[in-house]
């Protein structure tokens, strides 16, 4: 009989992993869940060892690829997978790899409004001077309707995002790897070229996903070359934005805020710079982290190990 195995399920997803859900996968297989995450590779190698089919939340090294002979498939538990399992790497050895696309795009785009609402409306600063009893007034608000946002990526988040940009009354403009004139009329938008958006978008917020393609997209060149005092908004990866450049043009006004949930390490630095920055805010990855999302990502990677099974598989990643 098939073996599946959960190495890595944290609280939230345990609560989730009912009888229902059980009964599903032992139809085909045997079941094993682990609480949290492994603390070594060998240990990780020690609950997937048998393992036909892994459920994974975190982390799937090639070191413990290689060594797991039966394994035919990675059902990871989110979107980004590049970050946790290099693709490539199993695709080779004849493993398959999924993800869970659209599992959490309201969450993701509510999240990204709620971060450039903060800015634009100084919410943190003025929270913190209430609190200490500073009744100053010096901070202005900016209106966002008639503002034009930029959106970095038009897939399920990025729409969703334009719709919430267009009940605002925004100006909205998008850059997207495939354009086309027909797909710009039935979203209502318009595709123009990386450097137009950044040049002329008073807000920016990137919803792409993290792939060769998109490592480093928005460059020094980019940044240098943004609209004076454009707000930048990322929710989606921070291995697509020059980190470097974004510290420095935070630092010099030429970018007038950030509002990030992202960052190249995770959980952040003590030393990171932007901890240093009053025009940031921060927030640790929980863009995604709604009870919702986590119900559609448990669902969505519990269907693409059943129909992997069934010989009708579904969300493969390739490279």
């Amino acid at each position: 009989m098939k073996k599946i195995v959960f190495p890595d399920a944290s609280p939230n997803m345990r609560k989730l992993v009912t009888e229902n859900v059980i009964q599903r996968i032992e139809k085909f297989a045997k079941f094993e869940m682990y609480a949290g995450r492994p603390e070594s590779e060998d240990e990780l190698f020690n609950r997937v060892k048998d393992a036909d089919g892994v459920l994974l939340g975190w982390d799937m090294p090639k070191s413990v690829m290689k060594k797991c002979e039966k394994l035919k498939i990675i059902s990871f538990a989110g979107y980004g997978v590049h970050n946790f399992v290099d693709v490539h790497f199993a695709n080779k050895r004849d493993i398959v790899v999924t993800n869970t696309p659209n599992y959490g795009n309201n969450a993701v785009a509510e999240h990204s409004l709620a971060l450039l609402l903060a800015l634009t409306k100084n919410i943190v600063n003025n929270d913190e001077k209430v609190r200490k009893g500073n009744w100053a007034q010096p901070l202005t608000s900016i209106e966002m309707s008639h503002k034009t946002i930029g959106l970095v990526g038009i897939g399920g988040i990025g729409k969703q995002m334009l719709e919430y940009c267009k009940a605002l009354g925004m100006n909205v403009l998008c850059w997207t790897f495939n354009p086309s004139e027909e797909r710009g009329r039935s979203l209502g938008v318009q595709f123009v070229s990386l450097k137009d958006l950044f040049q002329k978008s008073d807000f920016i917020s990137l919803h792409l996903p993290y792939t060769n393609k998109t490592k480093g997209i928005i460059n020094q060149s980019l940044l240098e070359n943004i609209k004076p005092g454009a707000f930048i908004i990322n929710t989606a990866r921070a291995e697509l934005v020059d980190t470097e450049a974004l510290v420095s043009g935070l630092k010099s006004g030429r970018i007038g805020g950030a509002g990030l949930d992202v960052f190249d390490e995770e959980p952040i630095s003590v030393d990171n710079p932007l901890l240093e920055l009053d025009n940031v805010i921060l927030s640790p990855h929980v863009g995604y982290n709604t009870i919702q999302s986590t119900e559609n990502i448990l669902n969505i990677s519990v269907d693409n190990l059943v129909n992997f099974f069934n010989n009708d598989p579904t969300n493969i990643v390739t490279e």
